[in-house]
């Protein structure tokens, strides 16, 4: 007789995630400090706060835009500068989706 253990899920929502350091990103992420401060230069990702390397604050959106880029950068080996145009453009149509979903519930 086969039997599933179910495992239950705990987590958090991303957004809900509070601010973490470059060094905290890095290592949740997997991607080398050097890359994030990278890809904060060309805008990929965004500090939410700090002045300084050692004083960024990331949010959760940073995490999931950085998913999003390793997927996009082994698909299709695209530079940093590149991927952050397509993740802001791939954001962009997901905003006006929901917002067509919206206006389109609406009649």
């Amino acid at each position: 007789m086969n039997r599933r253990v179910i495992t239950p899920l705990a987590g958090e929502l991303l957004e809900e995630r509070p601010a973490c350091s470059l060094f905290e990103l890095a290592e949740m992420t997997g991607v080398p400090a050097d890359t994030l401060v990278e890809y904060v230069e060309v805008g990929l990702i965004e500090p939410v706060s700090g002045h300084g390397v050692r004083e960024w604050r990331f949010s959760g959106s940073a995490v999931a835009r950085l998913q999003r880029a390793a997927r996009l950068r082994q698909d299709f080996l695209l530079e940093p500068q590149a991927l952050a145009l397509i993740i802001d453009l791939l954001e962009e149509m997901d905003t006006l989706r929901a917002r067509l979903r919206r206006l389109q519930g609406e009649w």
